[in-house]
């Protein structure tokens, strides 16, 4: 029974490490969005920082040891 229950909170786990990717995927494209049509919105300097700081999590979930290939400020 141990195996079993170690199995399925490994399963949840993974499942709920995925929820979290696509909701960073979302919230990246939808701040991209913001910010390449709202340049001069008062909000885009927020923004900005917004999509640094989901783009890092997203890395750092997707592979702990790695790093992030996109160069700073794109």
């Amino acid at each position: 029974m141990a195996d079993l229950d170690t199995g399925t909170s490994r399963l949840e786990a993974e499942a709920e490490r995925e929820r979290t990717l696509d909701r960073l995927e979302a919230r990246m494209e939808a701040l991209q969005l913001a910010t390449r049509t709202r340049r001069n919105a008062p909000y885009a300097q927020l923004w900005r920082h917004d999509l640094r700081e989901a783009r890092e999590t997203w890395f750092r979930l997707v592979d702990p040891d790695g790093q992030d290939p996109t160069p700073e400020g794109s």
